[in-house]
């Protein structure tokens, strides 16, 4: 019977501790897959990697797009006054990172699309 799951399942760890064999037909969704083939994706894995050795997995990611993405609204903003930065936040649209392109809605979420990703012998593959 598949099994399905969230956030925080492309854990380098994950394999480690439930077993390759175990997660095979296994499903979750994420913010971006390690194997997406658009170049500035595939030079923050290899940076990654070669800072880490390891794969940056979707906090690591999400950590690098609120770095941008802060960045990117002082720079809209043209001031780094807090105010000025929340409502450039606000207005933000079609932001490109890591974990995709998005806008910031009226309730202040992202708004993007995700990726599904499937265990198979311990690999994951996007879906």
């Amino acid at each position: 019977m598949p099994i399905g799951g969230g956030d925080g399942w492309d854990s380098p760890d994950m394999v480690k501790v439930a077993g390759a064999d175990a997660l095979n037909n296994t499903y979750f969704t994420n913010h971006y897959s390690v194997e997406d083939p658009d170049p500035t994706i595939q030079a923050f894995v290899k940076a990654y990697q070669d800072k880490y050795n390891k794969l940056p997995d979707s906090f690591a990611a999400l950590g690098y797009d609120s770095a941008k993405l802060l960045a990117k609204a002082i720079e809209n903003a043209g001031d780094a006054d807090p105010v000025k930065i929340k409502e450039a936040l606000a207005n933000m649209k079609d932001f490109k990172g890591i974990t995709g392109t998005m806008s910031i809605n009226a309730q202040h979420n992202p708004i993007k699309k995700i990726v599904v990703i499937e265990y198979k012998d311990g690999k994951l593959i996007s879906r």
